[in-house]
């Protein structure tokens, strides 16, 4: 069995007290091995962190007060890198570490970690991640991913199965090649929009930050570069440069019609507008919201979702709505479109 450590840096990461996150955490990193370290940093004085030390302690985590002061940012990541060096100088049996955060800062500490041959995971929050450390990592979940329940697929029905042993029972072959390659361009743009460069990695992030079920291996090919060619083929995007200044960009062609995911989105948008009432944004319940995108004909499992909740985290991660957990009730709610431009 493998041994796994866990660094959580808890400002950058920060789950309501009531989340169950990190009775996820530890399933989740028990799931890797055994868990021989865990440690949270944050000032621990500050009313929104105090209430998380009984749960942490709970599960055996080392709290690392980190003192208020101007710079308490930069004592935070100061402490962890400084912690995850010495244990890997000291407990070389130590062979995977989960970062609980998705701070840039982190990019030169996963570097070294992969250089000793160690493998990281990063749990964060996908809408503030920084793309430049995820690329580095072994995997990478948004954090609610981990949080137990919003799992609403009872209200809908598919036909979609897994067939033989082994397989995923929503797989990415399920849905039409042409359906990844519109997720495709639609990364691609986004980037744009961002003024970021849509190199090959940084693309095929976002393509999990859009629907963290794809694989293009489940698709049927040997590698990304040969899922992007094949869109290349189709008239889906374009490359321009070459070797690691190759960028994927938009082809230049007309699409009359939006991709389906696309329409479900708008769907998902105008039924939490109607739940509104012409109101203020308000949360909503997961269950009410999927029952009635069922009866609107929107099956998130043929958009090539393995779960209502990575569907709902492909929206967060485009800015359209927030969620929230309760217990094991999962809520959400639209973000105003001014917000929105804010962000842009």
């Amino acid at each position: 069995m493998e041994n796994v450590s866990i660094l959580w840096d808890i400002e950058n990461v920060t789950p309501s007290t009531d989340s169950l996150f990190i009775e996820g955490l530890s399933e989740y990193a028990e799931s890797l091995g055994r868990i021989v370290s865990a440690k949270a940093y944050c000032d621990w004085s500050k009313p929104a962190y105090r209430k998380m030390g009984p749960y942490l302690s709970r599960f055996h985590y080392y709290l690392v007060q980190v003192p208020r002061e101007r710079n308490q940012k930069n004592t935070a990541d100061i402490n962890l890198i400084t912690d995850a060096l010495e244990l890997l100088r000291l407990y070389e049996h130590i062979d995977i570490f989960i970062l609980v955060t998705g701070d840039s800062d982190f990019r030169a500490l996963v570097l070294a970690l992969r250089r000793a041959g160690k493998r990281i995971h990063i749990i964060c929050d996908l809408k503030k991640a920084s793309q430049d450390l995820l690329v580095l990592a072994d995997s990478f979940k948004d954090y609610r991913e981990l949080i137990p329940g919003g799992d609403e697929d009872s209200a809908q029905s598919s036909d979609i199965s897994g067939t033989e042993e082994g397989r995923s029972e929503y797989p990415a072959a399920s849905v039409p090649r042409e359906h990844w390659f519109e997720i495709l361009t639609d990364a691609t743009r986004i980037i744009l929009k961002e003024n970021k460069n849509p190199n090959m990695s940084a693309v095929k992030i976002r393509m999990r930050m859009l629907n963290p079920n794809f694989s293009e291996k489940e698709l049927g090919y040997r590698s990304w570069s040969d899922f992007v060619g094949e869109a290349v083929k189709a008239g889906y995007v374009k490359i321009e440069g070459r070797d690691r200044q190759a960028m994927i960009l938009p082809a230049e062609r007309e699409i009359s019609l939006k991709g389906a995911q696309q329409q479900a989105l708008d769907v998902l948008l105008d039924i939490i507008g109607g739940l509104d009432g012409g109101k203020d944004p308000m949360f909503h319940d997961f269950a009410t919201v999927n029952a009635l995108l069922g009866k609107r004909g929107v099956d998130f499992k043929h958009l090539g979702f393995r779960q209502f909740k990575s569907f709902i985290q492909a929206a967060e991660t485009r800015g359209l709505l927030e969620s929230k957990a309760e217990g094991l009730r999962h809520f959400l709610r639209r973000v105003k479109q001014t917000k929105r431009r804010r962000r842009r």
